[in-house]
Formats: C-alpha cells, sequence, structure tokens
C-alpha cells in the first residue's frame, strides 16, 4: 500500500469539476508604473447580479490575483482607477488562462480585457 496523496481526501469532498477549478486564476490585476500607485475599483457583475465589489490598492509594479472567485461564464467588469471614469467590458471566464478576468495599469491607464498577456 503506497502513501496517501493530499488529494485522496480532495476527491472525497468534491467533483472531478470542482477539483479542476481548485488552480483557476479568475482575475489577474498589474500596475506597471514603477513610482506611481492606484486605487482600482471593481466590480463584476453577471445576470444583474454582483458577484464581487471590492477596491484594490496597487503598489508600484505590484501585481496580484484571485483563484475561485467566479464559476465559468460571461462577466460584465467595470472598472477604475482613483474613483476617474469607469471602463466595462464583457469577459469570459473559464480555467483557460486565455479566460481570465486581466486588468492592468501603465503609464496611469486602466486598460481591461480578456486574458493574460
Amino acid at each position: 500500500m503506497g502513501t496517501p496523496s493530499p488529494f485522496d481526501h480532495a476527491e472525497k469532498l468534491v467533483d472531478s469539476t470542482t477539483r479542476w477549478r481548485l488552480e483557476s486564476e479568475d482575475l489577474h490585476i498589474r500596475n506597471h508604473d514603477q513610482t506611481a500607485e492606484y486605487d482600482i475599483q471593481l466590480r463584476i457583475e453577471q445576470g444583474g447580479d454582483v458577484y464581487h465589489d471590492t477596491e484594490y490598492h496597487l503598489l508600484p509594479d505590484q501585481a496580484g490575483c484571485t483563484v475561485n472567485l467566479l464559476q465559468p461564464g460571461e462577466y460584465t467588469v467595470i472598472a477604475s482607477i482613483d474613483d476617474t471614469v469607469a471602463k466595462t467590458a464583457v469577459v469570459e471566464v473559464s480555467d483557460d488562462p486565455d479566460q481570465t478576468i486581466f486588468l492592468e495599469i501603465s503609464n496611469g491607464e486602466l486598460h481591461l480585457s480578456e486574458g493574460v498577456e
């Protein structure tokens, strides 16, 4: 009999689809500016329901991501930096890295897209 895997227990708790989602990145945020920090206001909606509504503070050259924030599907993403005019995008989220909410700041400009670049 072999050594038990840490995943042996996980298999009993979740189905195979959910287990795959354990490694899914849903949101990636990146600040390319070397000297400026920003407050990002972010809201993620689907079918009129709000799934994520928060503010992030990014230091110069900082990046971060969230894992397992959303189920696969199409979401409306509304984002702004430092309470400026918001940008909106419709983004497909799934286990595929090309279907991740990608929000980046470069030279003080907010870019919102689908897929990590």
